[in-house]
């Protein structure tokens, strides 16, 4: 009898964790590629700035990069890969805020949401992005 109710006990503990799993699979995303958004980025430095002078540099370089890639206008977006050129440098209101301006490259389609932007960079690597065309 305890043989029974012991078995009986370890399917339902294996049934319950079975069940969880499920649960959890099913709510799972996954088309995770569905949200990629590929970009080509073409870097600029503004015009009397000295790269080795702008902190953090690289690590906004690909913070912003991640967070267009997210932003809706950019998932939005039908054009197949966005390329943009993008000039930065630092602020001229706070040396440690790097300012960036995105166009798009194809000028085809510069009256688009997607294609007109500016995004800052401050000193904890928060990324600010503002769209331009009517967003």
């Amino acid at each position: 009898m305890k043989n029974v109710i012991a078995s009986a006990a370890k399917q339902s503990i294996v049934t319950f964790f079975l069940l969880i799993a499920l649960v959890l699979f099913g709510c799972a995303k996954h088309d995770l590629e569905a949200d990629f958004k590929p970009l080509q980025m073409h870097w600029i430095l503004a015009q009397g700035e000295d790269e080795s002078q702008i902190p953090r540099k690289d690590d906004c370089v690909i913070l912003l990069t991640a967070r267009l890639m997210a932003e809706s206008p950019v998932q939005a977006s039908n054009v197949g890969e966005l390329s943009y050129e993008v000039t930065y440098g630092r602020s001229a209101k706070n040396s440690e805020i790097v300012e960036f301006e995105g166009i798009c490259r194809d000028l085809s389609i510069m009256d688009k949401p997607e294609c007109r932007w500016s995004a800052t960079c401050d000193e904890d690597l928060k990324i600010v992005v503002k769209f331009h065309n009517g967003d």
